[in-house]
């Protein structure tokens, strides 16, 4: 075993990190002889195969991040991909087992390659051993949304893994895209119209009883997480299906979309709407009209209605550009990870004209603010819909307008000249200035100054703390320039020293173009 084999290895068994694995493993990756990668692989089947409840997983999953990043360089350079071999990755992806939550990412190498072997031996995977999780088969499957193959290396056979839970939405979406991309003359499904009504009726019987709680009478011992996740499974799969009989184009399959419609559910109702709009149906563009009103659909209902040719069915006032703002914000609110549903309300909080980070021209740039009234106290902040689309779980509302554009700009620049590092991480040069600034707030009279972050801004250095100044405790920014102080106005979700340091970053932008257009 070569010494960066073994020193990848010495990674393997070590608690993962989310910092990048040093420069000389990277450069390797990048540059190794591909029967090296071969060994690699033979040298992971030696080993024990990590389980999802231990650390190491995360690493091994790292490491096949970097062959996927390998194999795309490759394949970019026209160069002739034959190691791992098929027969390795294959080996691996069983080695590791049913309940791996990284092997997906050894599917993804075999798609990526596009070449018939590769892709029918992926193809056998995914039905006879599928991912334990819907995305892990979404990943999967994603190498085939930037590149053509011969499709029919993949359909009909796929439709096969429309048994498993996690995989028939994204097959579904997959044969969707390649029909709405026109990669086929029909849509690889079209003969399993019927069996794909079917399963959407199932869907929605399903969700309906979620909807009105009767599922709880027959499933007592269902959790609330359970029940988020057959929502979000349900919600996935009736989407796809109602794309899919919509694209299918059988103008007497419409039953089963007039009961998606019936949902509660705004995206099913947009989804069985459009499809109904294929399908020569004026129920649907009434229903897809209507729809525009809700902002967390109201994208998606307009990007059906431009694709579909019925624009005219949505009033103007949601077509605005305010509209479309709000409607990403909503949307972005709406993600499992942040808030999980839609705020109770929305109003504009400022409309401003801005240079903007990573924009030649200005833009119109778009504050709400947005409330979650669910029992209690109602849940307040502000966020941003347009250039960016952005939110915080720390509280904004007590910054001023110019502040609150400053911390969403500093929150997205990246530039190399523009990073920081944690406080208690300097070398002795930065040690010295993050001391004296500190010891400069001590005489400028704040108590209890913690430093959090040193960043580097172009030639500006500056320390971010947390601190108090009289009887107000807060955060702080200080450089050569001066401070900047933001104290708490909210007991439970405080701004950090990060906020503190974004607006810092974001201040310093817009001086920047200030001086630019000068």
């Amino acid at each position: 075993m070569n010494a960066e084999i073994s020193a990848i290895f010495s990674l393997l068994s070590q608690s993962p990190s989310h910092q990048r694995w040093p420069v000389a493993i990277e450069t390797w990756f990048s540059g190794c002889d591909p029967d090296e990668l071969s060994e690699l692989v033979n040298e992971l089947l030696q080993q024990q195969a990590p389980l999802p409840t231990e650390q190491e997983e995360a690493n091994w999953g790292r490491l096949f991040e970097h062959l996927l990043d390998r194999q795309r360089t490759d394949r970019a350079a026209e160069k002739n991909i034959s190691d791992p071999s098929v027969e390795q990755l294959s080996e691996l992806y069983e080695f590791l087992g049913p309940a791996s939550q990284v092997r997906h990412l050894l599917l993804a190498l075999l798609a990526q390659r596009s070449d018939p072997l590769s892709i029918e031996t992926m193809v056998s995977l995914l039905i006879e051993s599928p991912p334990i999780e819907v995305s892990g088969f979404a990943i999967a499957l994603s190498p085939f949304l930037q590149c053509d193959t011969d499709w029919k290396l993949l359909f009909p056979k796929l439709f096969q893994a429309l048994s498993h839970p996690v995989a028939a939405s994204a097959i579904l979406d997959l044969s969707n895209f390649i029909t709405r991309k026109a990669k086929v003359p029909q849509h690889p499904a079209a003969d399993l119209v019927d069996q794909l009504e079917q399963l959407l009726k199932g869907v929605v019987n399903q969700l309906a009883c979620i909807e009105d709680g009767s599922i709880m009478q027959t499933a007592i011992d269902l959790t609330p997480e359970d029940i988020a996740s057959q929502v979000n499974e349900g919600v996935a799969l009736a989407s796809a299906l109602c794309d899919a009989i919509g694209l299918i184009g059988k103008e007497d399959r419409t039953s089963a979309l007039f009961q998606a419609m019936d949902l509660a559910h705004r995206r099913i109702q947009a989804e069985a709407a459009a499809a109904l709009i294929r399908l020569n149906s004026d129920a649907g563009k009434q229903r897809l009209g209507g729809l525009a009103e809700e902002a967390s659909i109201r994208l998606r209902v307009l990007a059906y209605a431009e694709e579909l040719g019925v624009v005219s069915e949505i009033d103007r006032r949601y077509q605005s550009p305010e509209a479309r703002a709000e409607g990403a914000l909503a949307l972005h609110l709406a993600e499992p990870h942040l808030m999980g549903l839609p705020p109770t309300s929305l109003r504009l909080f400022d409309h401003s004209q801005l240079s903007w980070p990573g924009f030649d021209a200005v833009q119109d740039c778009f504050l709400f603010e947005y409330e979650y009234a669910l029992g209690g106290e109602p849940f307040k902040n502000i966020g941003i819909g347009a250039p960016e689309v952005l939110s915080s779980g720390s509280d904004l509302t007590g910054l001023s307008i110019s502040d609150l554009y400053a911390y969403f700009a500093g929150l997205i620049v990246a530039h190399t000249d523009i990073f920081e590092m944690p406080a208690d991480d300097l070398d002795s040069q930065a040690q010295a200035s993050a001391a004296r600034y500190r010891q400069l707030l001590l005489e400028a009279e704040y108590e209890e100054v913690v430093p959090i972050i040193f960043g580097f801004f172009f030639e500006n250095q500056a320390l971010a703390v947390t601190a108090c100044k009289g009887d107000e405790f807060g955060v702080a920014v200080i450089d050569d320039v001066g401070i900047l102080w933001l104290p708490h106005t909210s007991i439970t979700r405080v701004l950090s020293a990060e906020d503190a340091y974004c607006v810092y970053k974001g201040r310093k932008l817009f001086e920047s173009f200030e001086i630019q257009e000068e």
